[in-house]
């Protein structure tokens, strides 16, 4: 799992309540630790997150066991490995789910799509949570499957090269290169 620093954005029905922060998560075969930022408490989305990035680097000087976990365990920004036992599609971060939606002024009903799951995005962010979706009532089942195993391959692929090469990827990709 290793050492890194996630957003919570939780709202209850009304938007100034709920959970709102940055969360510091270490853990992994060892155990886990966790500690909230919360944006009220340190007066801003932008102070929360220094406080966290704060914490953080203290929490692993003090804990060296953890300093670097995430770059020896995925250095390519994804698990090397094959797809997890809970894994249907057969591909390693290829997923069908599904979203609620209104996609027509009435009601509101599922949307089924495949989904390629990347961690690298196209700013050469690393160790961001992100899929790229291919709907069901669009593609059809096979050929949206098709497709996120093909986005899903290619990431990797650019992902091995380095953090330019995904951007590259998606540049290429956003011109209809997969097209």
């Amino acid at each position: 799992m290793g050492a890194h620093i996630v957003r919570l954005d939780k709202p209850k029905n009304d938007p100034s309540k709920g959970t709102h922060g940055w969360q510091v998560r270490v853990g992994g075969d060892r155990g886990y630790h966790s500690k909230l930022f919360s944006d009220n408490v340190h007066g801003s989305r932008g102070k929360a997150l220094i406080a966290a990035e704060e914490y953080l680097a203290e929490y692993l000087k003090e804990h060296p066991e953890w300093a670097g976990s995430n770059q020896e365990q995925y250095p390519h920004g994804f698990d090397e490995g094959g797809p997890r036992a809970n894994n249907k599609s057969g591909v390693r971060g290829v997923y069908r789910t599904y979203a609620y939606g209104r996609w027509d002024a009435k009601k509101e009903r599922k949307q089924y799509y495949w989904a390629a799951h990347y961690s690298i995005d196209r700013e050469g962010r690393r160790r961001v949570r992100r899929h790229k979706r291919f709907l069901v009532d669009e593609y059809g089942e096979e050929e949206a499957k098709r497709r996120a195993v093909e986005f899903r391959s290619m990431w990797e692929e650019a992902a091995l090269q380095g953090v330019e090469a995904v951007k590259k990827f998606f540049a290429a990709y956003e011109d209809g290169w997969l097209e």
